[in-house]
């Protein structure tokens, strides 16, 4: 993606918005200045010449950093009024296993934690042709 770095991370898709832009979040303040926290340990962003310079020598791990294309966004009023609407669930973040969390089983997981009508959801065929 960028021929200038030499690394095989992974690149998630962070969103609709600004998707030509490369965006991280990470545990490494100390390797990556000018981060800044956004709760429990994880920090977003920081002096790009300097994470470079990580990636080209391997000094990173997948537990460190995670990367994405874009991101999603709401104004304040945006996100609350969805959330009355029942659009969203809220939950508490667990910011420890952010950086390592499985993408192929996490909504499963948290809609069987919820219980109830959210089991169904859980279930149900990523395809619902195949129901």
């Amino acid at each position: 993606m960028l021929p200038d770095i030499n690394s095989k991370f992974t690149i998630y898709e962070g969103g609709p918005v600004d998707q030509d832009n490369l965006y991280f979040i990470h545990r490494v303040p100390d390797l990556i200045p000018q981060s800044i926290e956004v709760g429990n340990g994880i920090y977003w962003g920081g002096n790009f010449m300097s994470l470079k310079a990580l990636l080209n020598n391997n000094e990173l791990q997948t537990s460190d950093i995670r990367f994405f294309l874009g991101y999603s966004g709401w104004n304040r009023q945006q996100l609350l009024d969805e959330i009355k609407m029942d659009s969203w669930f809220v939950t508490k973040n667990n910011f420890e296993n952010i950086l390592s969390i499985d993408n192929s089983t996490l909504w499963r997981e948290e809609l069987l934690q919820r219980g109830g009508e959210y089991k169904l959801w859980a279930n149900a065929p990523d395809d619902f042709n195949q129901n």
